[in-house]
């Protein structure tokens, strides 16, 4: 009989039920859904630890570096480099690629992030003392998902329209347009570079294409200028609300909001121009969840300053959720700059 289920399909149907139950649970934790299903599914992943391992996370390193002439134990991060250079492995390039352990305490997600910092280490150190003259990275099955997606050639006629659409662009909006479209394109990696991270190059270089794209739009429809007695008015209304009692992030959330609100302000304009009824949501988004560390500028922020845990793997969960959001923002904005389909924004 034709179109039975196979016992391969209900197997995936099994797990797809485990990861997303699994993931109602860790919403109803407080984790967003996004974040929650990635954890999840990572979750799922270290049930799958293959047996031959034991109690070793296996990598590969690889990089543009000579093979070793011999293994490299180091101790005190319990990790081993193994010597004999691999040449039937999942990183599709001539670079060299060897296999490495790394010992853990136990299967979890909180091994796991150990493990990456003293993993980070090893790889720290040896770019330092090669002074940052080759590259080093690593991969592993379980932390590292297979992404990106081969997509049809479009038609003819869409690209021609979506060029013409950047070309009768005004001088100064252009020149935003064609930065915004720069960053949009650079940072993310071809499908033979899975193997290599690149959400953080991915969620700074979204965020660097919305300020340029909100420049644009403040061109084509400038922001009417707030007078000296409004200011005033918004000041004294956001004194009443903290009863006099300002601390210091009042006083810093006063000036960038209200006294010189720059960004905030062009961002705000530009999202009520472009989404209508769904601007405010995407303002809050940016600049107003009351969970500071999920707004969407203050990422960028602690990307920029050091402040992400790039080795805590559930952080990197976070910042992926995020960035859907970002997406959808920064396509919804060129959406309404240039003509060409645009994904459709949640009411």
């Amino acid at each position: 009989m034709k179109n039975q289920p196979t016992e391969e399909s209900h197997s995936l149907d099994s797990v797809a039920r485990k990861v997303n139950q699994r993931a109602k649970e860790l919403q109803s934790d407080g984790y967003e859904w996004l974040r929650a299903y990635g954890r999840a599914w990572l979750e799922h992943k270290i049930t799958q630890w293959p047996t031959t391992w034991g109690d070793d996370l296996h990598i590969l390193i690889y990089g543009d570096f000579e093979p070793l002439k011999s293994d490299l134990h180091f101790e005190s991060l319990d990790i081993t480099v193994h010597s004999e250079r691999r040449t039937d492995t999942v990183i599709g390039c001539n670079n060299c690629v060897l296999d490495a352990t790394v010992r853990i305490k136990d299967k979890s997600v909180d091994a796991l992030v150990d493990a990456s910092r003293r993993i980070n280490v090893l790889l720290g150190a040896w770019t330092l003392i090669t002074w940052g003259n080759s590259a080093i990275r690593w991969w592993s099955w379980i932390t590292h998902e297979i992404g990106g997606a081969i997509v049809e050639p479009p038609p003819h006629e869409d690209l021609q329209r979506a060029v013409d659409g950047v070309l009768r662009l005004p001088p100064p909006v252009r020149q935003k347009v064609d930065v915004a479209l720069y960053w949009l394109r650079e940072p993310r990696n071809l499908m033979r570079e899975f193997h290599r991270r690149d959400l953080l190059r991915i969620y700074s270089a979204y965020w660097n294409a919305f300020e340029c794209l909100v420049e644009a739009v403040n061109i084509l429809r400038p922001r009417p200028k707030v007078s000296k007695s409004q200011k005033r008015k918004r000041i004294d209304e956001f004194l009443s609300q903290s009863s006099g009692k300002l601390t210091p992030g009042d006083i810093e959330q006063c000036y960038r909001e209200i006294v010189n609100p720059g960004l905030v302000d062009n961002a705000s304009h530009a999202l009520r121009e472009c989404f209508g009824m769904n601007a405010e949501k995407y303002i809050d988004e940016c600049f107003r969840l009351n969970n500071t560390d999920d707004r969407l500028y203050n990422i960028r922020n602690a990307i920029n300053h050091g402040e992400i845990d790039t080795e805590n793997i559930d952080e990197l969960l976070r910042i992926e959720a995020r960035l859907t959001t970002l997406w959808l923002i920064v396509w919804g904005i060129f959406g309404r700059i240039v003509p060409f389909a645009a994904p459709a924004v949640s009411p």
